[in-house]
């Protein structure tokens, strides 16, 4: 594949959506990697040595993370799977955990791959992600200072101790991690596998927007995309209300003073 290829995880961030690919034409008969690239109809191709099948727009307008892909320069990738009927999807986690919602920091850096997930659940009560958003995020790690193991951390904050987890030498060392809601409270699962040799974060950070109050050792404050379980918005009344009371406060004096 391309060295601009940014291949999409969709395993290990929660539930797996299957997007139908049409026109789908394919011998494979297991899971394989496909690419992806604009249509002039709004959708998008699928490919491997050529074109496969496609996308609708409407389907690709589920996942704008996607486009920011496109805008950093690089070719999204993803896992294709032949259906028992013949069909054939493109698996991708839920809308908005496709791409990490904080950027990289702006020096040297490895990036850890995927590998099976270690689960922190005894985070920070003040942890920079609401309690009940799934979000896909990077966490910094590092030797423990006090000890064995090594530390994970967001941003500045400390989130848990990992061990196993072999670091590098020089440099910081990054991986991706996914925060989720449990019965019991809510879990940062990290995925600590072998360092990936090239890593496109980077190019995609510079695509992403950044907020004024990002600083030069990791963004924590210009989320991209997050998704909580009730979506519906919450409070948004309250202003309206209050200018309601406000409003008759003022007839009433007004009908007083008459």
């Amino acid at each position: 594949m391309p060295s601009s290829t940014y291949l999409i995880p969709h395993r290990g961030l929660g539930a797996v959506q299957a997007l139908p690919i049409y026109d789908a034409q394919t011998k494979e008969n297991r899971e394989f990697t496909v690419t992806l690239a604009l249509r002039p109809d709004g959708g998008l191709e699928v490919r491997t040595d050529s074109t496969i099948g496609h996308i609708t727009s409407a389907d690709r307008a589920e996942y704008p993370e996607i486009d920011l892909l496109f805008r950093a320069g690089l070719t999204p990738a993803a896992t294709a799977a032949p259906q028992p009927d013949g069909s054939l999807s493109l698996l991708l986690p839920r809308p908005g955990l496709c791409l990490p919602a904080n950027n990289p920091p702006a020096g040297p850096w490895t990036m850890l791959g995927y590998a099976p997930p270690i689960d922190i659940a005894d985070l920070p009560a003040d942890l920079d992600i609401p309690a009940h958003a799934r979000m896909h995020v990077l966490v910094t790690l590092s030797p423990s200072t006090t000890g064995s193991g090594t530390d994970a951390y967001l941003g500045p904050q400390f989130v848990g101790r990992l061990e196993g987890v072999d670091v590098a030498k020089q440099g910081i060392t990054l991986a991706h991690a996914y925060h989720a809601p449990r019965n019991t409270g809510r879990v940062l699962s990290i995925y600590a596998g072998a360092p990936l040799p090239d890593s496109k974060e980077a190019s995609l950070a510079d695509a992403a927007p950044t907020s004024p109050a990002a600083t030069e050792t990791f963004e924590t404050t210009s989320f991209r995309a997050i998704s909580t379980d009730d979506p519906t918005p919450r409070r948004r009344w309250c202003p309206a209300v209050v200018a309601l009371l406000v409003i008759a406060a003022l007839i009433a004096v007004l009908i007083f003073i008459l």
